[in-house]
């Protein structure tokens, strides 16, 4: 995997920003938190102040002044919700889209962000527009996921800028216009955005609206990283990985990844697995490569999935697994990764950990000529196979259908 500053990597930030700015928080109440009185805000909570319920529900979604218990969490929150708060409303939309199993329920979240975004929660209102953008819980539609968003960002919210943005810059279902990008995206570091800061930098890093300027480029992800952004220290990290903008330093360049990755950006936990099990500039260390591969496969990243796949088929310095590595190219195949559905087909002509399926290893072979070559494949494969198995192998209008990678990348 090449490593590059991608600017659609950037919707991850938007989606999932760190907690203090995805949610509605107040800064004293976390710094604080420590020093609750629990039974005086138990009391008043119970009484009906919502500002109580709100209280109690950030203490025990961050565990400060009781013991963790995101359960606890969303119990105040609702409350509080309830009793009409868009703070307390935006919050429990936030755990609902990004709690763990048995918390996580998309559509109750929208549901919630809708509640505040009604109220001019304009946070809320930036976190409806990015489900509406990804259709997470909601319908896909780019004109709700403009005017909720939109609406943020008249509202001069920063990240809802830097989101419009990056919208406009990639052309997302709307024109692209990188002029307007720019003027949105300056506006959002003019108000200290990170997410803002960050886009500037691949604006200059890839020469978008702007000259090329990796030193340019290299100063935006430095203030946005220093400000705790994972995509600008991923940035950050490949700068210094080529010698772009600053001197060339592996060093500093894994240090940033490591940063970005344990920070959740999923473009660097995946680096960082290729590092590792490659041994760029580190002594390989498969262990530690399948740990980030994880991380990022968790996100969705389907590459990590082939590789991490081939290491457990090869029992490269992990526990041989060939049902684990079956379990990944096929999920990794279904979400349209060419090279997991090429892998996935040789299995099938095989048997190797399923049953041998000719049928199934040529439509898997021929999904995966959407994006690399398979002619040697699937003249080999069509030679062993008999005329009632050629006879059940789908159609090309049927496997045009099925979305490949790149397409699937677009619509994620």
């Amino acid at each position: 995997m090449r490593r590059e500053l991608l600017l659609i990597a950037l919707l991850l930030t938007f989606v999932h920003a760190d907690n203090t700015r995805a949610q509605s928080l107040n800064p004293a109440s976390i710094a604080k938190a420590s020093r609750i009185d629990l039974k005086r805000l138990t009391k008043d909570a119970n009484s009906g102040s919502t500002a109580a319920q709100f209280q109690l529900g950030v203490a025990y979604q961050f565990g400060k002044g009781v013991d963790q218990d995101i359960l606890e969490a969303v119990r105040w929150y609702r409350m509080a919700a309830n009793g009409g708060d868009p703070n307390a409303q935006n919050n429990l939309g936030y755990l609902y889209q990004t709690g763990p199993k048995g918390v996580k329920d998309l559509v109750e979240a929208s549901k919630w962000y809708m509640r505040a975004a009604t109220y001019g929660n304009s946070l809320a209102q930036l976190n409806l527009g990015l489900l509406y953008l990804r259709g997470e819980g909601v319908t896909k539609s780019t004109e709700d996921a403009l005017h909720w968003i939109g609406r943020a960002a008249d509202a001069e919210y920063p990240t809802a800028l830097a989101a419009l943005g990056y919208i406009y810059a990639i052309g997302q279902d709307v024109p692209q216009d990188l002029d307007k990008a720019l003027k949105l995206t300056r506006k959002a570091v003019k108000k200290n955005s990170p997410e803002g800061q960050a886009s500037l930098g691949i604006f200059y890093a890839r020469g978008m609206g702007v000259p090329a300027d990796a030193v340019e480029a290299v100063k935006w992800f430095r203030k946005a990283a220093e400000a705790g952004s994972s995509d600008a220290q991923y940035g950050l990290g490949v700068m210094y990985e080529n010698g772009k903008g600053v001197t060339k330093d592996t060093e500093e360049a894994l240090r940033q990844y490591r940063l970005a990755g344990e920070h959740g950006s999923m473009q660097a936990q995946a680096a960082l697995g290729e590092i590792y099990e490659l041994g760029q500039g580190v002594k390989a260390d498969y262990k530690e490569a399948a740990g980030w591969y994880r991380r990022a496969i968790e996100q969705g990243e389907t590459r990590c999935a082939t590789r991490l796949g081939a290491m457990l088929l090869r029992g490269e310095g992990i526990e041989r697994d060939i049902q684990e590595a079956v379990k990944l190219w096929t999920w990794a195949a279904e979400q349209g990764n060419a090279y997991a559905q090429f892998d996935l087909a040789g299995l099938y002509t095989t048997g190797t950990g399923v049953p041998r399926d000719l049928v199934k290893a040529y439509s898997l072979f021929t999904l995966a000529g959407k994006t690399v070559d398979v002619s040697k494949q699937l003249s080999e494969l069509s030679s062993r196979m008999s005329e009632d198995e050629l006879a059940k192998v789908p159609s090309r209008d049927e496997v045009a259908k099925a979305p490949s990678q790149d397409e699937v990348a677009k619509i994620q």
